[in-house]
């Protein structure tokens, strides 16, 4: 019997993670020998401990809060999405011992939202935050052709700076991103609200659109064991669709393990409802 795989997840905190269960379950799914462990680190050791990981046989790591902004400094070579993301969720040692970082959220993300039902291109959509987690997400949103996309922050200098940011990084479609600093100032009906704020952590409401079209969705990046704030609001606006961040966790993490172990995309629907019935 071959060795199990090593992987890792990186984070402060890291006790809370569910990437050791997901991992497991697609290495159960696919009868692979894997050994996924958290890592609790520092900002100061963190490039030690990373080093310390693939030296001692570590086959691909993840990385969470808050060091995917040190993961993109850390590595020798950025895939595009990383580069654009400015944020490395995902590491990939190379034959001569270097580290390729790669961002799967956006896809993930993508993915989820289809698998929802949910549609972004020739939408009009809102995304609220304009930080770490927004910025990961645009670019592969804006891949999507949306009709109208609309970034909302309070403080409208920290949108602005990230559109110009994602332009002068070569993301043409960011030029289309319309930034507010208040959805209220919005006079299109939305289809699609994303929430890319920490709000349903504080469980502090957000100001919404004045007009939701008549097949409004919803997507809290945030993921818990009952609905969210904001998936409440959603609700009881109208939307007949939302959803948290769950499947876009399950999702990220089958490109990581993809990519690591190669073959076929995991089985997510299988991880999905492992979750849901042990919610």
């Amino acid at each position: 019997m071959k060795p199990a795989a090593k992987l890792g997840v990186f984070g402060n905190p890291i006790e809370h993670s569910l990437s050791p269960r997901i991992h497991g379950l697609f290495a159960e799914a696919r009868q692979e020998p894997v050994e996924y462990r958290r890592h609790l680190t520092t900002p100061g050791r963190f490039s030690r401990s990373v080093a310390e990981f693939f030296r001692h046989g570590g086959l691909g790591a993840n990385v969470t809060l808050p060091f995917k902004q040190q993961a993109a400094r850390l590595v020798t070579q950025l895939t595009d999405r990383a580069r654009l993301a400015g944020a490395v969720n995902t590491l990939i040692p190379n034959e001569s011992g270097q580290l390729l970082g790669d961002n799967t959220d956006g896809e993930g993300l993508i993915k989820d939202i289809h698998n929802k039902g949910f549609c972004v291109s020739e939408r009009s959509l809102v995304v609220f935050g304009a930080g770490g987690s927004a910025r990961g997400i645009l670019p592969l949103l804006l891949e999507q052709k949306p009709k109208n996309l609309y970034l909302i922050n309070r403080t409208v200098e920290k949108a602005l700076t990230l559109k110009s940011e994602l332009m002068a990084l070569g993301l043409v479609a960011a030029e289309q991103i319309q930034v507010h600093s208040s959805a209220s100032d919005i006079n299109q009906p939305i289809e699609l609200l994303i929430n890319a704020t920490s709000s349903s952590l504080s469980g502090q409401e957000l100001l919404l659109p004045p007009v939701l079209a008549e097949n409004a969705c919803g997507y809290d990046l945030m993921y818990a064991d009952k609905p969210t704030v904001f998936m409440q609001q959603l609700s009881q606006a109208g939307c007949k669709k939302v959803t948290d961040g769950l499947g876009m966790l399950i999702e990220q993490a089958a490109s990581s393990y993809q990519l690591w172990m190669g073959g076929e995309r995991p089985d997510t629907a299988f991880v999905m409802a492992q979750f849901r019935s042990s919610s």
